[in-house]
Order: C-alpha cells, then sequence, then structure tokens
C-alpha cells in the first residue's frame, strides 16, 4: 500500500455510501473504472491519527483536538507515535488497515475499525503495506517469514518502497509488539473520537450529497480534479475502481492510498458541508487570498501560465531550494490554485485557471458586492 495512496460493491448501498456507478470487475471494459463516493467516519477516523500537519477545523473541534490529544497518556502517545506517525523512518503500521476498510464495506464507524484490528493478525497487516502490485501473495509470505523463512523475508523487503520498506522490518521482527501498540492506540483514540463521531459521519453524508450530481454529470478526471481541488489523476495499469472520501480531518490537504486495484483518496471536507456559523469567512476563500498574498507563489502562477512544470523547473527558474517551491506548492494546492499530476514516475504542476479566475467572484461574495 501507497500513502501520499477489492471486492465488487454490492448492489445494495450501504447507509452513509453513495455507489455513483456500478459495475463488476468482471463486466468492466479496459477503459472504466468504477468511482465510489465512500462517506463514513472509519476512514477519517484513521486519517486523525495518521496527521502530519495541523488540520483546518471549526474552532470548537480545533479545541476538542487539542484536548483530546493531551489527555491521553504517555504510553498512549508512545503508541500512537509507533503505529501511525509517518517520519524519516517509514510509514505507521495502521497505513496497513486503510486497504481492510475500503474493501470491506461493513466497517463504517471508529469502533469496527477496532474490532477489525482485534481480530486480524500480522499477516493482514503486511498485506495492506505492501507496495500496488509489486508482489504476488504477500500475506502468504509474511507467514512464510514470521516463521523463519529469510528468503520470503528478503522477497517482502526487497519488492516493499522506501517508505513502508522500515515498517514491514519492524513488524516482522517484534510482530506482537506491534500489534499490540496498533490496538492500545485504536483503543484509546476511539474513546475520544466518539464524542465527535456522529457530526463527523453528518457531515461526511452531506458532502457526498452535494457532489452526487456533479460526479453524474461531469467526467471523471474533471470530476475527481474539482472535488480533490487539484489532483489530475491518471488511470494507472490494473486499477479498476476509485473512491473518493470526503475527510474532515484531511482539510484542506488529501490523503492518499491504494492497492493492486483500487486507489482511494481521502479529500477535504468542503465548507458547505460543514456544520457551525454559516457567517463565519469560508476557509476556501481564506486559503486562496492567503495563498495570493506572496511575491513567490504569485511568480510561481506567472510561470505555470506558460506551460506545465516539474518541481525542479520551477526550482531553477527561481532560483530557490527545491524544498521552499514544495512549501509554496503546498500552500497553491490548499488554495486549489493549481493541479498535480502524477504519471510514470514523475510529478508535474499545472495552473488552474478556473479557480484563479474565481478569485474576483469570491472577493465580492465576501464583502457582498
Amino acid at each position: 500500500m501507497t500513502a501520499a495512496r477489492g471486492r465488487t460493491a454490492t448492489a445494495q448501498k450501504p447507509a452513509g455510501r453513495a455507489l455513483v456507478r456500478r459495475m463488476s470487475p468482471a463486466a468492466m471494459p479496459a477503459d472504466e473504472v468504477e468511482l465510489v463516493l465512500d462517506a463514513r467516519p472509519a476512514l477519517d477516523f484513521l486519517v486523525s491519527l495518521m496527521l502530519d500537519t495541523e488540520p483546518e477545523l471549526l474552532p470548537d473541534d480545533a479545541a476538542w483536538l487539542a484536548d483530546a490529544r493531551s489527555s491521553l497518556s504517555d504510553a498512549v502517545r508512545r503508541d500512537v507515535a509507533r503505529a501511525f506517525e509517518n517520519d524519516e523512518n517509514g510509514a505507521g503500521l495502521g497505513l496497513g488497515l486503510v486497504e481492510l476498510i475500503t474493501t470491506d464495506p461493513a466497517i463504517r464507524a471508529s469502533a469496527d475499525v477496532v474490532a477489525l484490528a482485534n481480530r486480524i493478525g500480522v499477516e493482514d497487516i503486511v498485506g495492506g503495506l505492501c507496495e500496488t502490485g509489486s508482489i504476488e501473495d504477500p500475506k502468504g509470505l509474511a507467514h512464510a517469514a514470521l516463521v523463519g523463512d529469510a528468503a520470503a523475508r528478503e522477497r517482502l523487503l526487497s519488492s516493499a518502497g522506501d517508505w513502508t520498506r522500515p515498517t514491514i522490518a519492524r513488524v516482522l521482527d517484534d510482530p506482537d509488539g506491534e500489534l499490540r501498540a496498533m490496538r492500545r492506540a485504536l483503543r484509546a483514540w476511539r474513546e475520544k473520537f466518539q464524542a465527535i463521531e456522529p457530526r463527523i459521519a453528518a457531515m461526511g453524508d452531506r458532502d457526498v450529497d452535494l457532489r452526487r450530481r456533479e460526479a453524474a454529470t461531469l467526467p471523471l478526471v474533471e470530476f475527481v480534479e474539482k472535488t480533490t481541488g487539484g489532483i489530475r489523476w491518471t488511470r494507472e495499469p490494473g486499477v479498476r475502481r476509485l473512491v473518493l472520501a470526503p475527510s474532515y480531518f484531511s482539510r484542506p490537504y488529501n490523503y492518499l492510498f491504494g492497492d493492486h486495484e483500487t486507489r482511494v483518496i481521502c479529500y477535504p471536507l468542503g465548507d458547505a458541508a460543514l456544520d457551525g456559523d454559516t457567517s463565519a469567512l469560508p476557509s476556501a476563500t481564506v486559503r486562496l487570498f492567503k495563498a495570493l498574498g506572496d511575491e513567490s507563489r504569485l511568480r510561481i502562477l506567472r510561470l505555470l501560465a506558460d506551460g506545465d512544470l516539474y518541481l525542479t523547473e520551477i526550482a531553477d527558474r527561481m532560483s530557490l531550494s527545491k524544498p521552499t517551491v514544495k512549501h509554496h506548492m503546498v500552500v497553491l494546492r490548499a488554495a486549489g490554485l493549481v493541479a498535480v499530476t502524477e504519471t510514470g514516475g514523475l510529478t508535474y504542476y499545472s495552473l488552474r485557471r478556473e479557480r484563479l479566475a474565481d478569485a474576483t467572484g469570491d472577493l465580492q461574495r465576501l464583502v457582498g458586492a
């Protein structure tokens, strides 16, 4: 599984889950992708544990998040860091849960995630962590590695990506310890999360309802770019299913996951779906004008107006370091001003002219002109 990251959809729609296009993979033409809009707090529960930035929440929820984090014991904080935080040592073990959740529509709430974690084994987690299409039968290899098969271990690690290789090695070295830490972290965080979970579920359902008509009328690539605020999705070989899941805790960014035939994008919940004061300044508008209020970012937009560019090209033309340019691109992407395309192992950026054109309208609506 990759981050940064199946089962055929049933004819009966589970509560809170909108299947926009439904077709079995066996009957699906080679150029067809099943699009699923999937609102369920189970995914946001995991995203809230994986945060590497402060999410854009309503004031009361931001206060709740700070209080919930601070009330965790030191031992639980270590468990959360070990199982869910991503750092220079790789991804957290909990990343392996995402595939298991997205392929099982019965796992809808945080309680379902905790129950799942209690019944699965290390083999399941390793299967979820393995890179997309990188190796056959990762669960079988994980089982062999756990009973001492050095060749199986080497095959798993050699096929894993740089991001998940350290995690797979850790779980093979200490399977019981890694599973215990993940389970303890999930149980402790669920005690906090359930206080706001009904609201999270309601906002997710509202967001999906607002997007249904667009999903039925727009071309898939255009719909994905608009929903995510700038991901220009390109189909990869073997991918038959694209899941778009509204996420409150990912705002204003996207979290990407995937397995051999499914891609999952946890996209930022839209302003229109939020609870709270409707007279408050729209977050998307605030992000837009913050992004435009910087000379370097305006220069980047002017460069992109002449054509698509790779990050290295932008850095060279502006005589800035790649980390500095990457920071600016994160801000511009969060504002919806640029689109990112990843294809063939390369990433390039494009100007989203329609969002730039929205700036005047946003300002007029903001001041009531």
